[in-house]
């Protein structure tokens, strides 16, 4: 799945395989997300860790803080979901895709205050931060669930009838959904994470 990018455009500086500065301005704000929570940090303490003056950070983001924060979370997210559809890309079937995705990724949140933050229902600023992407981000995931079930129907084991653009978006939504809030399943436990694919991501979609 390619990565879901911010709204500005990169402006080209720095080397191939180097960070931009953009680049390295939202790290340097991951970075003081990961030490200070969401709503604990400065454009100063991100210049500081990107090596940048303030004024660098008003060049790429002119809109401040809050295009920083918008940019930086859109841009997290689409690395987390871009780095699941990598760990998964050489799984065969579909229900070994979701069952081993939904694994990492809840490990990953776990382990990381960021992604903690980021899927925290109850943060207003980042769900504000995240709106404007949030039908990017479920395109982009949507068009890479089209592709893995097209793979399934080759394979045979697709249901007859079933419309690749609807399953496909249903089960962006359930992954979503799910990732977000678990309900009290495990999803770092295998049987755990299958039994619910299979009651309720793939019934009525696959063979």
């Amino acid at each position: 799945m390619p990565e879901v990018e911010g709204d500005g455009a990169d402006s080209g500086d720095g080397a191939v395989g180097e960070p931009t500065a953009r680049e390295s301005i939202m790290r340097g704000a991951l970075r003081c997300v990961e030490r200070s929570g969401v709503s604990g940090f400065s454009l100063e303490e991100v210049a500081r860790e990107a090596g940048l003056s303030r004024t660098s950070i008003y060049r790429h983001f002119p809109g401040g803080r809050q295009q920083l924060v918008t940019e930086t979370a859109t841009w997290e997210v689409g690395r987390f979901w871009a780095r699941l559809a990598g760990a998964v890309a050489d799984i065969e079937s579909l229900e070994d895709r979701l069952v081993t995705g939904l694994g990492l990724g809840s490990r990953q949140i776990r382990e990381s205050r960021i992604m903690a933050n980021l899927m925290d229902p109850e943060l207003d600023e980042l769900i504000d931060a995240l709106e404007p992407a949030q039908p990017l981000v479920q395109a982009v995931m949507s068009d890479y669930m089209v592709e893995v079930l097209r793979a399934e129907r080759a394979a045979g084991r697709l249901l007859a009838g079933v419309d690749l653009h609807e399953a496909a978006d249903y089960l962006t939504r359930m992954i979503v959904s799910v990732m977000t809030s678990p309900a009290g399943v495990d999803l770092t436990d295998e049987a755990a994470a299958r039994d619910l694919v299979r009651r309720e991501f793939i019934a009525g979609i696959l063979a």
